[in-house]
């Protein structure tokens, strides 16, 4: 079964995971991995960005305007933009644990009036269905395809930082989507978590959510 995790459970991951061993998986089954954009190139709207809705579905590489901070449904917004999700090489067995790793790559785009903390990206998660999360982690030093990238310490309107997550995986299963499940207030109008905002491949839409205006 693909773990569903909560996000503060996907930090101690990231932070068990970044103190762990280096020997990686050599699993038969492996997909090969895909070339995917890293990053794109986002334009900040002139006037006020519209709040992508839960059940929102997007292609890779369209941007999506969620909360800066997950879990603070009416504070900032943010563009996300995901470009794309392959299989992952060189990634410790401690942080797969017999899973199967993915990259996943976001473009974050502050929309602050003003210089405000870079936006994060907890509540973004590789899925095989468009709706269940799977562990989501930051990823462990050293991977030449997804290097750790620290987010400026505070950033203006229309400046961006790309960087790259680690999905993984249970074993048998294959992530196709990435998806934005944060509850951020138990509200029908926040609850991404009931109805994720998805990205995945044009002609592959998700399962399991009802698709709205992004």
């Amino acid at each position: 079964m693909t773990r569903r995790v909560r996000p503060s459970v996907c930090l101690l991951a990231a932070v068990i995971a970044l103190t762990a061993g280096c020997a990686t998986s050599t699993s038969a089954a492996r997909e090969t991995p895909t070339s995917v954009p890293t990053s794109a190139s986002v334009t900040a709207p002139a006037g006020p960005a519209v709040r992508s809705a839960p059940g929102a579905t997007l292609a890779f590489g369209q941007s999506a305007v969620l909360p800066a901070t997950a879990f603070a449904a009416q504070g900032p917004t943010a563009m996300y933009t995901v470009t794309g999700i392959t299989p992952a090489e060189g990634v410790p067995d401690d942080t797969t644990r017999g899973g199967d790793p993915y990259f996943v790559y976001v473009t974050v785009t502050s929309l602050a009036a003003r210089p405000a903390p870079a936006p994060g990206v907890i509540g973004l998660a590789g899925s095989p269905d468009g709706h269940t999360a799977a562990l989501t982690l930051s990823p462990t030093p050293g991977l030449a395809k997804c290097p750790t990238t620290a987010p400026p310490a505070r950033m203006s309107r229309g400046e961006s930082y790309s960087t790259c997550l680690v999905s993984v995986a249970d074993e048998g299963s294959r992530l196709r989507q990435v998806i934005y499940w944060a509850d951020t207030a138990g509200l029908p109008q926040f609850d991404f978590e009931a109805a994720p905002v998805v990205w995945s491949q044009p002609g592959q839409p998700p399962t399991s959510v009802t698709p709205s205006a992004g």
